[in-house]
Formats: structure tokens, C-alpha cells, sequence
């Protein structure tokens, strides 16, 4: 009986002093935001909240999705904010989207300090935006892509000393028909995170044009972008492209003694996922980072220009990188314009199209009659472009947890607690 009185008095310690530094305590808030969260229940928030789990090895899930949204207007763009839910270092080693093109065009997690906001979700398509402070992006995923994994050792750094205490889900809603019938969304991801340090930690470097503009009726229109790299060496491991409805093929290079080698390579109108970069390809002080992509305005009457719309376009090549833990660096970013001089020794490849499998266009078959146009002329290295409905779905349920039960002793709060056995 003694031995029970002392466990409890020391659990009730333990509480207390939790209670003392509240407002700072990672914890606290995570429990405020399961609170606030679930104050209004309906069949999508309870069916995909899910408890989270840290086991004596340190591994633990976390989700972070839509409280229930039900947008009312195209192209609205929302966000929510999670905290980081340990005040020690943590580590994300592999995402899970649970999503479809349906009813997401796409979605980006951020990591920041001081998001707009941590009480409820949030119109950030307005200048809002996503955090106060400075953002991070470590995840993007659109049309239907599958999970992104990770390399062993490799992580994003996350809690403790690191910049990143809030993950924000900014998730773009192109078509809201989809919610004719006033569901609501709770699409996101789920985390698979770690207290065990990296020895690598992982980081994402964006190539992006701003001031593309795309002429009415032009076969190919190119995006260029090139920035020096001057940090220390990052060693690439995946890379994703993204365009809208316009977009035939994005391409990305490093660029070393006048040398161009093939980082990633891929149509934005397949599965928008993280592919494997090349293999054994790094990164080192004074090379050069360029990417390309190839837009046609064959159907459009009106200029086209880089833009949040559905109806304007994006040039984005995502490159998954991972680096020394010493020399870690979250984020990085190239928006400069390429030159025509460095950019006429591309290697043809970047202009050639990339064939979308049969399968991927069987729908649109179905609700359409005819093929796409041969180009009267190969030197123009126009790319064919499927005629499609921009969100096209393809038959794929959300995808199964995987790794949910762990396999070591754990101990589970219902309110969503966590203690370390």
C-alpha cells in the first residue's frame, strides 16, 4: 500500500510541474489542441483522430490534418497548425498523406515557430499566409502520390533547439463540387517520427519561377531557373515536380565545371510524388542548381501567369536532400531566372516528353473521343499533353496505416497524454 501511495504522490508531482510552465510546455499545448479539436465531434474528425503512441524505443505517429473543413468557395486555401508534442529533439522518418485529388488539388506541411494561428483552422490563401515567423517546407504532395520514405539515418529535425515547434497543413482546394453535399474534409498526414538522433538530417530545396508567362496558342514555353549553390554539400535522395493543368515536363540539374547532370526528371500529370533522384548525385559549394520546366498554351485565348489558381500555372522542382547533422540546413530556395546562355546547353532531354501510362488516362477515354494531336514537326519539341479534367480521380482508397501498432511496451492516455515507459 505504501509503495502505491509514493507511485501516485510522485504522479501527481509530475502533473503539477507540468502545469507550472503550461503555456510553454510542447505537451500542454498538444493536449489543448486535441481539446479544442474535438469540441466539436462530428463522423470525419472522430474517425480519423487517432492516439498517439511513444514507445521505449522512441518511435511514435502523429497526424496532422483538417479539423472537419467544408470550403464553399474554388481555390480556398486552408491551414491548420499542430505542435511539436515533446520538448526534446524529434525526428520525422517517413510521411503517410491521407488524401485524394478529388478533393485536394494539393498540400504542403510547414514547420515554423509561431504559426497564424493555434486555436483553429484558417482562410491562408488571404496575406495571412502560413506562420509569423520564418516556414520551412518539408512536404508536398499532390495527385494521389504514394508515401514519401526516407533513407536510413535521415530525418527532419523537429522540437528541442530546432526552429520547428508547430507543423502547419496547408491544403489547396482547387474544385469545391466535390462538396455539394456539405462532407467535411479531414485530409492530411500522418508522421512517423523519432527521439532517436539522426546521424543525417534531411532538408528540401525548392527551384521555383515567378515570373514565367505563358502566350496563348504557343507550343512550348520554358521556365528556367539556376542559382549558385554556396553551402556545404547536400547529397539529394528524392524530387518531386509540380505544375498545374499546363505543365509537360520538369527537369532538374547540378551543374559542375560545365558539366550537367540529371538530378530528377518527370511529368507533373502523374502522381505528384517524391521520386528517387539519381543515384550517388551531390551538391557542393560553387556548383549550380537549374531546373526546367515546359509549359504548352495550345488551348488557352489568354496569357497565362504563375499563380495560386487552378487556373494560373506553377513552376516547382522539390529536391529531398539529406547532410551532415552539424551543418544541418531545413530549407533553401532558388527563385532566379536562368540565363539564355547557360541554359542553351541543357541536355535535349528536358524538352523530350514522358509518356503518361494507358492506365493513367483510362478514365478520361471513357468521357472523351479522339487522341491528342502528332506535332507537324519533331524540332519543336512541343510535348504532348493528355486532354483530361484537371482532377481526374483515380480509384484509390485512403491508404492502410502502416507500423500504427508498435511492437514495444507503451502507455496510451486516452486524452491524449504521453508518457515514456
Amino acid at each position: 500500500m505504501g509503495v502505491l501511495v509514493c507511485g501516485v504522490l510522485v504522479l501527481t508531482l509530475i502533473c503539477q510541474s507540468h502545469s507550472l510552465d503550461g503555456a510553454t510546455n510542447p505537451l500542454h499545448r498538444f493536449k489543448r489542441y486535441q481539446e479544442s479539436a474535438s469540441s466539436e465531434p462530428n463522423d470525419c474528425t472522430t474517425r480519423t483522430r487517432q492516439p498517439m503512441v511513444l514507445s521505449k524505443s522512441g518511435n511514435f505517429s502523429l497526424d496532422v490534418r483538417m479539423p472537419g473543413v467544408s470550403p464553399t468557395a474554388s481555390d480556398t486555401y486552408l491551414c491548420v497548425a499542430v505542435p511539436v508534442p515533446t520538448t526534446r529533439d524529434a525526428y520525422i522518418v517517413d510521411f503517410e498523406p491521407h488524401a485524394s485529388m478529388d478533393t485536394a488539388h494539393h498540400m504542403l506541411l510547414y514547420g515554423c515557430r509561431t504559426p497564424v494561428s493555434t486555436t483553429n483552422y484558417w482562410d491562408c490563401g488571404s496575406a495571412k499566409g502560413t506562420c509569423e515567423d520564418e516556414a520551412s517546407i518539408m512536404y508536398a504532395w499532390a495527385r494521389n502520390a504514394p508515401p514519401t520514405r526516407l533513407p536510413p539515418d535521415v530525418g527532419f529535425k523537429v522540437g528541442g533547439k530546432s526552429r520547428i515547434t508547430y507543423f502547419v497543413l496547408q491544403i489547396h482546394y482547387g474544385d469545391v463540387h466535390a462538396f455539394r453535399d456539405h462532407h467535411r474534409d479531414c485530409s492530411g498526414l500522418t508522421l512517423r517520427m523519432t527521439s532517436k538522433p539522426q546521424p543525417f538530417i534531411a532538408g528540401m530545396y525548392l527551384m521555383m519561377s515567378v515570373t514565367t508567362i505563358i502566350p496563348p496558342g504557343n507550343k512550348v514555353t520554358n521556365a528556367d531557373v539556376a542559382c549558385t549553390y554556396n553551402s556545404y554539400p547536400i547529397y539529394p535522395f528524392a524530387f518531386r515536380t509540380h505544375t498545374h493543368k499546363l505543365g509537360q515536363v520538369v527537369s532538374g540539374y547540378r551543374i559542375r565545371d560545365g558539366k550537367w547532370t540529371l538530378i530528377g526528371r518527370q511529368t507533373p500529370q502523374l502522381p505528384q510524388a517524391f521520386y528517387p533522384a539519381t543515384k550517388g548525385i551531390n551538391v557542393k559549394y560553387g556548383d549550380t542548381l537549374a531546373a526546367r520546366c515546359v509549359f504548352t498554351g495550345e488551348g488557352r485565348t489568354t496569357k497565362t501567369y504563375i499563380g495560386g489558381t487552378s487556373d494560373d500555372e506553377m513552376c516547382n522542382f522539390y529536391m529531398m536532400y539529406y547532410m551532415e547533422s552539424r551543418h544541418a540546413a531545413p530549407f533553401q530556395e532558388c527563385m532566379e531566372d536562368g540565363s539564355k546562355e547557360l541554359f542553351q546547353n541543357i541536355p535535349p532531354e528536358a524538352n523530350v516528353p514522358i509518356t503518361v501510362p494507358p492506365e493513367m488516362m483510362m478514365h478520361h477515354m471513357m468521357h472523351s473521343a479522339g487522341a491528342p494531336a502528332t506535332p507537324e514537326h519533331q524540332d519543336d519539341m512541343a510535348l504532348l499533353q493528355p486532354k483530361r479534367e484537371e482532377e481526374e480521380v483515380l480509384d484509390q482508397g485512403e491508404l492502410a496505416w502502416r507500423n500504427h501498432i508498435l511492437h514495444n511496451e507503451t502507455t496510451c492516455i486516452p486524452n491524449g497524454t504521453l508518457f515514456l515507459l
